[in-house]
């Protein structure tokens, strides 16, 4: 900070000391502004119109020169001058006079709105509280946006009023932060730390941040705590500097100190660089507020084909990159950007590039992968990549069953290499609130606490996509007529089996429908044996992976989908088919419940009208046949799927996904 030094040739008016002697307790509102004039005092005219502008306190000016005073001299009753020495001087000589809270004002700045209302509720809640200092641009080792860093003027496009808007609007609240001690162009003292403490004392240098600093130590040594207010922000502009800016310490100042506390240089040269310190935590979130997030992008999965992951990545990046409070979305890509992430990766705000050196993306804040963590992947590499690591399990399948892997060893792997990534992180993003309970379930090594669910988007289908009928089902014999559609990879879990048998039945029961079955095959944990153990039936139709114009045209033109899945971690397939005006047979379970009708049965008549009550033959036809006896069945059953669809969107994912990486930047690594 600046010093303010005098000679004994200075012309300065005698003031009488005055010892603080223990005070009464201090009501909430009662704090007064103290402001010391050594040089310029028209800058500092600039700060007492602030102040008499932005709050509604008693200001007491201190000019160490008479002819200082008649620059205040006009400003209403509000304002009273005298003559002191400095800056430690005129605080003590205010706080014996009247006993208050002390906003102790030692540089020229311009205040927010309402500067001091958290200060005040603080110090009203705590009496050990015996500081609180500010975020500004000049303000030592709490300089904004850069710690230990102070700058001439705001970050681009900001000032002490659009920056405080931004730190108060934004989750997480700014609580209180624990500091070194206090400093900053603008810092509040509290009553009782003043009362039991004892005088300002100052350096031969009369610097009040040196002053202040050795307060809060004596402070410190009774009991007291310091605080920073992250959610205001002081301006000291340039053009109101006193003098350059400059808060190193002197040899004198620093044998000062070390002097009066041996251990207090050798804490502060300690916080400055502390990385996990509160502060250092709630600065970082103060900056992504005010500057927007860097997002790091697992793009591993950008290969040559298309399915659900890609789908999902891409609609992440878009909503992040669209985002307003995202600075940068960072793509780390495995090769060439693929024609279908071209217009996604070429966005607003999106950088994409080789994964090979993630250092050549910069300074990240949050390096996040947005599905399954596999084995091979390189994840000592990516818990490196940010400030903080964040991965997403999209479900717990795998982990729960070994039939996916050639062996069991490989199974094992799997296993392990999740619990090690889920142990690393930072948080996990689930895609929906089962997906939590089967980590819990399964005593994944996180805490519930970082855990957090966040529903993909739903509305990347909108019912109106072009579609063309599949070529490889003429090819396979189909001639047309009614049909119902079971879509997906042909895992054990996705049951297809079931759909043979209860198709079975709808066709008993009089409805001459063909079934077919669409999707890719895997090489292990498939339901292909128990498919062929239902023996062969003309009017199955089995189909490989689609384009997406030719699994629009199923999802459009089929009577209805069999989906007998027993366990999703989220589960598009009905959202996507309601899209299409087309309903699904699905069992009440799980994430089905939890997103189609609330969590609640559909028995209570919420959300979707029929889902079957288990995966028997017999539940899963009654449902089918039911839907296709009562058209407006049908109908409501669509419809109550498109408003439960509604509900997840790309832009709500994106909001929760910026919501946790400030929340988890808040919070230490793990």
């Amino acid at each position: 900070m600046t010093r303010h030094e005098h000679t004994a040739t200075d012309e300065v008016a005698p003031v009488s000391r005055v010892t603080p002697q223990v005070t009464p307790q201090v009501t909430p509102r009662e704090i007064t502004a103290v402001v010391f004039v050594g040089t310029h005092p028209e800058r500092y005219l600039v700060a007492v119109r602030s102040l008499l502008d932005r709050t509604d306190l008693d200001v007491v000016v201190g000019c160490l020169y008479t002819q200082f005073l008649s620059n205040f001299a006009g400003l209403g009753p509000r304002v009273q001058s005298r003559m002191v020495g400095s800056v430690a001087e005129l605080a003590n000589v205010v706080y014996g006079e009247r006993r208050t809270h002390l906003a102790v004002v030692n540089e020229p700045c311009l205040l927010p709105p309402d500067p001091f209302a958290t200060a005040i509720a603080w110090l009203s809640d705590d009496l050990r509280f015996a500081s609180i200092s500010f975020l500004s641009n000049a303000a030592d080792f709490l300089s904004f946006p850069v710690r230990n860093l102070p700058q001439d003027r705001a970050p681009d496009g900001h000032d002490e009023v659009t920056i405080t808007r931004r730190l108060r609007s934004l989750t997480p609240a700014a609580g209180p932060t624990t500091a070194t001690f206090a400093t900053g162009p603008i810092v509040v003292l509290g009553a009782p730390a003043l009362a039991a403490v004892g005088e300002i004392a100052a350096p031969a240098s009369a610097r009040f941040d040196i002053a202040v600093a050795d307060f809060c130590v004596r402070a410190r040594a009774k009991g007291f705590v310091d605080l920073i207010d992250t959610s205001t922000y002081v301006l000291r502009p340039s053009d109101l500097a006193i003098e350059p800016i400059d808060t190193t310490l002197t040899p004198d100042d620093r044998g000062w100190l070390l002097h009066r506390h041996r251990s207090m240089v050798a804490f502060l040269d300690a916080e400055r660089v502390s990385g996990d310190s509160a502060f250092a935590l709630a600065h970082q979130v103060a900056r992504v507020k005010v500057q927007g997030l860097r997002i790091l992008i697992d793009g591993s999965c950008f290969g040559p084909n298309q399915v659900g992951t890609q789908v999902a990545t891409a609609h992440t990046i878009r909503a992040l990159a669209l985002h307003p409070e995202v600075a940068e979305v960072c793509v780390a890509l495995p090769g060439p950007i693929p024609p279908y992430a071209a217009d996604v990766l070429s966005a607003p705000k999106v950088v994409s590039r080789r994964e090979d050196d993630l250092r050549a993306f910069g300074a990240i804040d949050v390096a996040f992968r947005p599905y399954q963590p596999v084995p091979g992947w390189d994840l000592s590499r990516w818990k490196g990549a940010g400030v903080r690591f964040v991965v997403s399990v999209l479900d717990t399948i795998a982990f729960h069953n070994g039939g996916y892997f050639a062996t069991t060893g490989e199974w094992m792997a799997y296993r392990a290499f999740l619990e090690e990534t889920v142990r690393a992180a930072d948080a996990v993003v689930t895609i929906s609130d089962d997906v939590v309970e089967q980590m819990v379930l399964h005593q994944l090594p996180i805490e519930r606490t970082r855990v957090t669910s966040v529903p993909l988007g739903t509305e990347h289908l909108r019912g109106d996509q072009r579609g063309h009928l599949p070529d490889e089902l003429a090819a396979r014999g189909f001639v047309g007529g009614a049909f119902a559609l079971c879509l997906g990879v042909n895992y054990s879990h996705k049951n297809r089996e079931l759909a043979l048998d209860a198709h079975a039945l709808v066709r008993e029961a009089g409805h001459e429908l063909a079934l077919i079955f669409a999707g890719p095959s895997v090489p292990h944990g498939t339901t292909r044996v128990l498919e062929a153990r239902r023996g062969p039936r003309e009017h199955v139709f089995v189909l490989p992976e689609l384009s997406e114009p030719e699994r629009n045209w199923l999802l459009r033109h089929a009577a209805f989908v069999w989906y007998p899945t027993s366990a999703e971690g989220f589960g598009l397939v009905p959202f996507e088919a309601a899209s299409f005006g087309t309903p699904t047979v699905a069992v009440d379970f799980g994430p089905v419940r939890e997103l189609a009708h609330g969590g609640r049965p559909s028995s209570h008549g919420d959300g979707v009208p029929v889902l079957a009550a288990d995966w028997s033959a017999k539940a899963l036809s009654a449902v089918a046949c039911r839907l296709l006896d009562d058209p407006g069945l049908a109908r409501r059953h669509v419809e109550a799927l498109v408003a439960a669809g509604d509900r997840y969107s790309w832009a709500a994912s994106g909001d929760a996904l910026v919501r946790l990486f400030r929340q988890i930047l808040s919070r230490p690594r793990r």
